[in-house]
């Protein structure tokens, strides 16, 4: 048995279990099933992870390549995450405002464009395959509340109501039509019968699981929802429940009170940077009084969702990608595609990565809905998150990088909820170096503008303050109405943008805790070799390092601290 044939098999095994995830990463031989929702395909699911880390295991005392070995240790810290979170029953939680099968359904087409006969034949083979689908979401919620494993009402706000609107709505206004409309390579006789189908499909499978889903959260489940907003008031596995979030989100051993003491910290140190650019612009009051000016003034905001696009669309193409190779050895070669996002109860911004083939490009998603309430001085911070040297960069690496197993290529950037009980995306080194990368803006010479500056710690003050206010809610009593009374207190973000942020930490415990610890992680490993190697330092070979040991933080540590070895 060799490591190739270890990595093939369960990357096979890995797509068919879940084929919306095949979908996701181009591959369409699936595309025509859901995936199974039971308890007991989980526990088959843990089976045979358990039977795949012993494979690794047995392969790792005998290997002698470094790279391989290196790929190894990734691959077990991959099926460990899921192992170790399993019995922690994430998979009772499928549903909530922010995902779930009321909004993945409707993306399918969007993450595989239909483009030939047989794809829409795929897509209306799931279309009719959803009722079955549905009830299993159905009993393993049910099984949720039995067990007392339920959400906050807040993470089920509007989704009873989604569910029902999908279900009621003429076949042919739905979203689940609109891939029908189109099909440019279909014949004509062809694309007709299949929108004649699609209609039936939708009308008759599509919108009864729907309205079933609907009826179940309206009637069980909303009555059901747990009264407290911690994770650790889940009875029985509480406590241990959001220190599993917390490993899962962080790949440390941090404890909920050490994290927030670190978020204090964090806070107080950014304030008196903040300071420091309020006396270069002359401001001379509170800092607090500062952020509340800010908030109020609308000259700060947009004025359109397509003024929004646009600004994006700038600062990326026009100020950050022609200065990249400045500190990267490459740039992406994958596209980058800027668009919007589909409902309103979403983040300001958030990306999707492309496929390896090219077919899907890399997706920003822009919250056009709220352009309102957007600060126009967080963008450059906001773009270079994102997208480069972000997410984009980021993502484009893993997959446009040879030799690079396919586990570690693709990530299943979805059912965040389902967490820890799931497969890992690795939340403090992808979201760290999504923040590590708005730091970058200092090297690449994008924060000339104090204000651009001053955005860039509101938006690191931001994510300082959910080391406080996560750990707050989830481990030591806070209520939702101190975690926004913080955040308005320490940020000058908008009262509605903090109550989304809110909803969303209390929906997704332990997520919003990855960012600032994976930053300041990376933050502590340049300065080290910075220090170490003094004038052999180089930043695009750091950056290489970092970006190729995506993953767990203690291997990245590893691999920073052999490339110093190597440097010196």
């Amino acid at each position: 048995m060799s490591i190739g044939e270890l990595f093939g098999d369960f990357w096979s095994w890995r797509l068919k279990q879940s084929p919306e995830f095949g979908t996701m990463t181009g591959l369409k031989k699936y595309n025509d099933v859901l995936e199974v929702f039971t308890e007991d395909r989980f526990k088959k699911d843990f089976d045979a992870c358990t039977t795949f880390i012993e494979r690794a295991n047995t392969l790792i005392k005998s290997t002698t390549d470094p790279n391989e070995s290196l790929n190894l240790e990734f691959f077990i810290a991959e099926i460990s995450t899921f192992t170790d979170g399993y019995h922690f029953n994430g998979f009772y939680f499928p549903i909530n405002y922010m995902e779930g099968v009321h909004i993945d359904f409707q993306r399918l087409p969007e993450w595989a464009t239909p483009g030939c006969l047989k794809d829409y034949e795929d897509l209306l083979a799931r279309y009719r395959a959803f009722p079955a689908y549905a009830q299993q979401i159905i009993d393993m919620m049910r099984i949720g509340i039995k067990k007392k494993m339920t959400n906050h009402a807040v993470s089920m706000k509007g989704v009873a109501e989604q569910c029902q609107e999908h279900g009621s709505v003429i076949a042919e206004k739905t979203v689940f039509y609109k891939p029908f409309m189109e099909g440019e390579n279909i014949d004509q006789a062809e694309k007709e019968r299949l929108k004649k189908d699609a209609a039936d499909a939708i009308k008759n499978f599509v919108q009864v699981g729907f309205t079933k889903i609907g009826d179940f959260l309206e009637s069980e489940y909303l009555p059901a929802c747990r009264p407290e907003i911690a994770a650790t008031s889940l009875p029985g596995c509480g406590p241990e429940f959001y220190k599993a979030c917390i490993k899962f989100h962080t790949s440390t051993d941090l404890t909920a009170d050490q994290i927030h003491e670190k978020g204090i910290k964090e806070v107080a140190r950014i304030e008196e940077e903040m300071k420091e650019i309020m006396k270069e612009l002359g401001q001379e009051m509170s800092l607090t009084d500062f952020m509340a000016k800010l908030r109020n003034d609308k000259t700060n905001f947009f004025n359109s969702g397509q003024e929004l696009l646009n600004a994006f669309s700038t600062i990326i193409h026009d100020r950050i990608n022609p200065k990249l190779n400045t500190i990267f050895h490459s740039c992406p070669k994958s596209n980058l595609e800027i668009t919007e996002v589909p409902v309103a109860d979403y983040p300001a911004a958030f990306y999707i990565a492309g496929t390896e083939d090219g077919a899907r490009p890399g997706k920003l998603f822009a919250n056009t809905f709220k352009f309102a309430s957007q600060p126009r001085y967080e963008m450059v911070s906001l773009a270079l998150h994102e997208t480069n040297p972000g997410h984009h960069l980021q993502g484009s690496y893993m997959l446009e990088k040879e030799g690079m197993p396919q586990f570690r290529k693709v990530m299943e950037d979805r059912v965040y909820s389902q967490a820890p009980s799931r497969f890992p995306i690795n939340t403090a080194y992808v979201e760290g170096w999504g923040l590590y990368s708005e730091t970058l803006g200092h090297d690449l010479g994008l924060y000339e503008d104090p204000m651009d500056r001053y955005g860039h710690l509101s938006e690191e003050i931001f994510r300082a303050c959910r080391l406080v206010v996560d750990t707050g809610m989830h481990a030591l009593g806070w209520s939702m109405e101190q975690a926004v009374q913080y955040m308005m207190d320490h940020s000058a973000a908008s009262k509605e943008n903090i109550v989304g942020e809110v909803d969303r930490y209390v929906t997704w415990p332990g997520q919003a805790l990855g960012y600032k610890i994976g930053q300041m992680k990376i933050i502590e490993l340049r300065r080290k070799a910075e220090q170490e190697l003094g004038g052999k330092f180089d930043i695009k070979e750091f950056h290489e390092v970092v970006l190729r040991a995506a993953g767990p933080l203690n291997i990245l540590e590893r691999q920073v601290d052999q490339f110093i070895k190597d440097f010196s």
